[in-house]
């Protein structure tokens, strides 16, 4: 027999909305991880101790934050609509059904009184959390960089005051081939896009152009792809947990390799630990990336920036030329001592020469010889400044560890990026200023680092010894060493 309910609305009602969240809820999961005890103590120099009306919890207020980053509400307005009628988002935020939640121009407010030194302590402590947890030992960490989308028009760039005088790119975007709607200009822009605003043919960069909107974002983009204003993320984890341990934020037009040796001094001082091993892809592969961890003694595996590095040189080398660093002497295959000339130090090579008198008088001239060579001058022969390092990581590179290594930093790190940008808002800035887009990456790395140490603890809690025991059982026989039997166990 079919049913039929009939609905009467209750003046008064008592529920225990605690027994409404299910027990496997994700937000119960990281409730019973994330400790905030130290925020009140951390945010009381921000707030009169005597004036005013009392303020919003920060404890309330950054549970909500973390909120609009797990489930990806972009909006302050909608982040207060969700908490007010979500049951599991109030219960998380720490909202009574009676509480009232905050007003959005609160939580405006509130992030900018808080700003981003507080956030930084705020993701230091959970990194520091997930360290006890034993989930941070910086054994292997790997390093990458994002671009972020900025919250700003490129068609809304204005010329600076001071144009740029002198450009090494001064070729005007040539017209678009008939049919062709997706023709680029020699900066990647769309030629198409460009003339409907009419300034077809205009030179925009960095350093002629800015968006008044958002003066701290900078275009960036690929060769031959549409330059967009963006922000840029530099960011390390722990190759075994995958948790983050620091995200850097810069303009979109900072290069990764420029920011190498900074951020890994920054993670070992922070953390106050030594690094192991640094895995990372072609981009960090410059020399002087790869000379200071070899000063560091911190084992490298990472490939050169391109496959063509030294080529010439190691070329040279098989055809027979000898080359001594510790006299600073090259010899060339039919036995003439090279003359050593100057350091290039723009090609990073130092420079040795053979007389043309010499060369002509050679059997291998023709052969030796580059055209050029042969009819105005002698052999020039270049000896890249760090080419000791070359030989080490071309040699490395050929390991099937080395590369297995790579394959696994690709998924790991990559994966990193594609979750924060697909679940968590990391795909485009929110709001604007270099400082604003940090605490919004920030935020993120939170609640990535967050649902890293929910998953290693099932159970929700923080043990006192890692997750591994190992139990020494010595047995001491009667003449004969001692026999120590390793047992370990998992944690049930």
């Amino acid at each position: 027999m079919q049913g039929k309910h009939e609905y009467q609305p209750e003046l008064f009602s008592q529920v225990d909305y605690e027994h409404l969240i299910p027990k496997t809820h994700l937000l119960r999961r990281i409730d019973k991880v994330l400790d905030l005890s130290f925020l009140p103590e951390l945010t009381a120099p921000l707030y009169s101790q005597s004036q005013g009306r009392p303020s919003i919890d920060p404890v309330v207020f950054i549970r909500m934050v973390l909120l609009s980053y797990l489930y990806n509400i972009d909006s302050d307005r909608q982040l207060c609509e969700e908490v007010g009628y979500n049951l599991a988002y109030r219960w998380f935020a720490r909202l009574s059904l009676r509480d009232s939640v905050p007003d959005h121009s609160s939580i405006t407010r509130i992030r900018d009184r808080l700003g981003e030194r507080t956030y930084e302590k705020i993701f230091s402590e959970v990194v520091d959390q997930c360290r006890k947890a034993g989930l941070v030992k910086l054994e292997q960490v790997m390093v990458d960089g994002s671009v972020i989308k900025a919250n700003a028009s490129l068609y809304s760039m204005q010329e600076r005051e001071e144009k740029k005088k002198d450009d090494d790119d001064r070729e005007p975007p040539a017209a678009p081939k008939s049919g062709d709607v997706h023709a680029h200009s020699k900066d990647g822009f769309s030629v198409n896009d460009l003339r409907k605003r009419q300034i077809g043919g205009t030179k925009i960069s960095n350093k002629t152009h800015f968006n008044p909107a958002d003066p701290e974002a900078t275009l960036s983009g690929k060769a031959g792809e549409n330059k967009a204003l963006a922000y840029k993320t530099h960011h390390a984890i722990d190759a075994s947990s995958r948790v983050i341990v620091d995200c850097h934020v810069t303009t979109g037009a900072v290069s990764d390799v420029t920011m190498f040796i900074e951020r890994i001094d920054h993670i070992q001082e922070k953390h106050n630990l030594k690094i192991d091993e640094i895995i990372a892809d072609r981009g960090y592969g410059a020399a002087e990336n790869l000379e200071y961890l070899e000063k560091q003694n911190i084992k490298s595996n990472i490939p050169l920036w391109s496959s063509k590095v030294g080529e010439t040189y190691f070329k040279e080398i098989e055809n027979g030329f000898k080359v001594d660093m510790k006299s600073k002497s090259v010899v060339c295959p039919e036995g003439h001592q090279m003359k050593s000339m100057v350091r290039d130090e723009l090609g990073h090579r130092d420079l040795y020469a053979l007389s043309r008198k010499i060369c002509m008088a050679c059997p291998r001239a023709k052969s030796c010889l580059t055209e050029y060579e042969f009819k105005t001058r002698g052999k020039r022969f270049g000896v890249p400044i760090h080419h000791e390092i070359f030989s080490e990581v071309l040699e490395k590179q050929k390991e099937p560890e080395f590369k297995k290594k790579l394959w696994e930093r690709m998924w790991k790190m990559e994966g990193i990026f594609a979750e924060a940008k697909s679940h968590h808002g990391m795909r485009r800035a929110r709001y604007r200023g270099r400082a604003k887009m940090q605490i919004q990456v920030y935020a993120i790395s939170i609640v990535q680092n967050l649902k890293r140490l929910a998953n290693a603890l099932p159970d929700g809690l923080v043990p006192v010894f890692v997750k591994w025991f190992r139990f020494y059982v010595v047995a001491i026989f009667s003449n004969e060493k001692s026999l120590a039997t390793d047992f370990c166990f998992l944690k049930s």
